[in-house]
């Protein structure tokens, strides 16, 4: 571990693009990754850790502060790994290297009083103590950007769907205003790229990343913060039964919120180079 470090990642990065066409330059998987995939359905290669599961869910954010897929896996994952898939040394080494460095990525030890920390979330979320963190856990947690997009997509359906006319949709019987328009507008161009669950991802993905940085923070010490994560896998697997489509809502999200257009395609490499290959235990780990 030492000599690597982590970048706090601002939880407040948004919206991001579906995961059609995430995959680089869309070839076909090949024989490694078949052999991955395969592997993963046996019983002996599929890992159930309920400590390490809800970290997972803010994976995107530990990639990308530890230099994106292919430096997480050649650098850290990779070197730690023995055996192959499918077999026990591998399960139980692939868990231990995803333990180490996702498991509260941002260590209290690393920012002296928790001031970085600290700074990131009054800067980005307007938190100053843990009274505001925990009410800002609870609206990402039940209720979050979903609710705004529920509340779009409930006029659009009303009005047409995919086929809607934004124009003719009277705002003022919904008590929207044109300002609402853009999010509809996007709603509208990506109607079916959305899974059932919305984009509950884009709020869970923020909520896991902000419990971790308010850990180095010191508004949470390791017990209070895992109270706080195990709420999260019941709200993910309610929505979600696979990784793709629940990181294909978090990139949604994170564009319907309106992050940047650079960092929405780095993000979207990002997570496509995350699902795949030998060394990522989301090939391994189950949603539900």
């Amino acid at each position: 571990m030492k000599g690597i470090q982590l970048n706090i990642i601002p939880a407040v990065c948004l919206l991001a693009i579906g995961l059609a066409g995430c995959n680089g330059n869309n070839n076909k998987p090949g024989k490694q990754e078949k052999q991955v995939q395969v592997a993963a359905t046996n019983d002996a290669a599929i890992i159930r850790n309920d400590e390490l599961y809800p970290f997972m869910l803010a994976g995107v954010y530990f990639v990308h502060g530890y230099g994106g897929p292919e430096s997480t896996f050649d650098r850290l994952i990779k070197p730690a790994v023995q055996g192959e898939p499918g077999t026990e040394a591998f399960s139980k080494s692939l868990q231990d290297a995803y333990t180490r460095y996702f498991v509260f990525p941002f260590k209290p030890q690393d920012d002296k009083g928790g001031k970085e920390a600290k700074a990131t979330l009054a800067e980005y979320w307007n938190i100053h103590n843990t009274a505001e963190l925990e009410e800002s856990l609870t609206w990402l947690l039940e209720e979050g950007h979903q609710l705004q997009y529920a509340a779009y997509r409930k006029v659009l359906e009303e009005n047409g769907g995919a086929g809607a006319d934004i124009a003719a949709i009277d705002l003022a019987k919904y008590k929207l205003s044109k300002t609402d328009i853009p999010g509809m507008e996007f709603i509208k161009t990506h109607y079916t790229a959305f899974s059932n669950g919305g984009i509950k991802a884009w709020d869970i993905a923020r909520y896991v990343n902000n419990i971790c940085v308010a850990y180095q923070a010191g508004y949470l010490n390791r017990g209070e913060a895992m109270v706080w994560l195990k709420k999260a896998p019941q709200v993910v697997q309610s929505h979600y039964s696979d990784w793709k489509a629940y990181f294909n809502d978090f990139l949604l999200g994170r564009q319907f919120w309106g992050g940047a257009e650079s960092d929405n395609d780095r993000f979207k490499s990002e997570v496509a180079g995350m699902l795949e290959g030998k060394y990522s235990i989301y090939n391994y780990m189950p949603v539900k």
